[in-house]
């Protein structure tokens, strides 16, 4: 059986399953649009007690997750819809994640003997350091992109890439950030009986990363659809056809970097204030690397598709490789000194990761280019779905003949449509 019948069978098994009827209306109009959206969240409300029967720790990994689904939302906004290689957004984390680092717990270690002046905030103006940390990310990211207007493809990501690794070294080697030690962040401050600083209790901190991840989906969903998104889709797909259709390049690329920037920094934010210690060496080249693996994972431009890129990988990284490593090496095949596989108890897992997501991203490019969730317009870009042969892509016109497609059958369709439509015309 053939890849293209097994496809076909297992649609018209999902096509049947969604066709099932609930209070007088199929099961895919409740699964489709804000209807899922709601279902979603109220899933994600519930989530954390029943995480916490499973496995407490779930609970941790979730709010972990949450960062980086923040982060991914953003780095989209560059790569996914305006098409710009940005192999430096770590640079907009630090931003963050040090604007509360400074703004809250400053001032404590000037009292250990140290004569640096750091301002510092009381603990109640904690909640517009998020804010401020966006903002000052959105500056930086305006000032990244000023200078790279110019360049495209290869040169843009070498620039991005030397942002992102300078950003790092700047905190180290400035005294007032404590260089390689780093700096403590201070927890929120408590809201009522709602305690941020309890180790022992992390809803409230799940909650806080639960609603700072669906005001960044609302945002990002409605720049998707407005004149910016558009004008961002088009700079991706033909920047020159774009500018001379009237889309100013330099605003619109400088929003999409300050922009990206501005969620990259409430990423931060969040981060510095669950993990309460940051130092320059925790924020290296490789988160960049892993959150753009996430979005071509999930789905470039793809909003649930980037959610779930970042919730599989993150979810790999903080839990499952630590399990994997666990039950490997308790097999009697492995842990004996005589065990005919006992050099796997040598391999931590988790310092493989980069090589498994290396195999991933290998494997997607090559046999689902468009991600495991597509957006629409990117899948149809990539199917040559509208276009003539020559601007079909080679995976786009596999998957045609795969379906028995050929390309003078496709013409002649698009000119017999092309006809009757005509004919209506007159």
């Amino acid at each position: 059986m053939s890849a293209t019948n097994i496809r076909a069978q297992l649609s018209d098994s999902i096509s049947a399953v969604l066709s099932n009827k609930i209070a007088g209306r199929e099961l895919r109009w409740y699964l489709s649009g804000w209807r899922l959206g709601i279902i979603l969240l109220v899933v994600c409300i519930i989530l954390p007690f029943v995480l916490d029967g499973i496995d407490p720790s779930l609970v941790t990994t979730s709010i972990a997750i949450g960062t980086y689904i923040i982060l991914a939302l953003g780095l989209n906004i560059v790569v996914g819809y305006a098409g710009l290689l940005d192999l430096g957004y770590v640079a907009f984390f630090v931003i963050g994640s040090y604007t509360v680092a400074v703004g809250t717990y400053g001032f404590l270690q000037n009292a250990q003997g140290k004569s640096i002046p750091i301002p510092s905030f009381s603990g109640q103006l904690f909640w517009l350091l998020i804010p401020l940390a966006a903002l000052l990310a959105c500056l930086f990211g305006i000032l990244l992109g000023a200078p790279t207007l110019r360049l495209r493809g290869d040169y843009l990501a070498i620039v991005t890439l030397g942002f992102g690794e300078i950003v790092p070294i700047v905190f180290q080697n400035v005294p007032w950030f404590f260089g390689q030690f780093g700096m403590s962040a201070s927890p929120p401050p408590d809201v009522g009986p709602i305690t941020f600083s309890d180790p022992l209790n992390q809803y409230p901190f799940y909650y806080l990363t639960l609603a700072l991840v669906v005001l960044v989906i609302l945002g990002v969903t409605s720049l998707r659809g407005s004149s910016i998104g558009r004008a961002w889709i088009a700079i991706r797909e033909d920047e020159t056809a774009a500018s001379v259709a009237g889309v100013n390049l330099v605003r619109t690329k400088l929003m999409a970097f300050g922009l990206g920037a501005l969620v990259g920094g409430i990423g931060g934010a969040l981060n510095a204030a669950f993990v309460s210690s940051i130092a320059p060496s925790d924020f290296n080249f490789n988160i960049s690397i892993t959150i753009l693996i996430m979005i071509v994972l999930g789905g470039l431009g793809s909003i649930p598709g980037v959610i779930v890129g970042a919730i599989v990988l993150r979810f790999v990284d903080v839990y499952l490789l630590g399990k994997i490593n666990d039950a490997v090496h308790g097999l009697p095949l492995v842990s004996g000194s005589g065990a005919p596989l006992h050099f796997l108890n040598n391999v931590d897992f988790n310092t493989a990761k980069f090589l498994i997501y290396g195999l991933i991203l290998m494997f997607m490019i090559l046999l689902r280019p468009q991600g495991l969730i597509p957006d629409v317009r990117r899948k149809r870009e990539l199917q040559g779905i509208g276009a003539s042969a020559e601007g079909a892509s080679a995976v786009g016109l596999l998957e045609r003949e795969e379906a028995g497609e050929d390309e003078a059958g496709g013409e002649t369709t698009t000119v017999g449509a092309g006809s009757d439509a005509q004919g209506r015309e007159d």
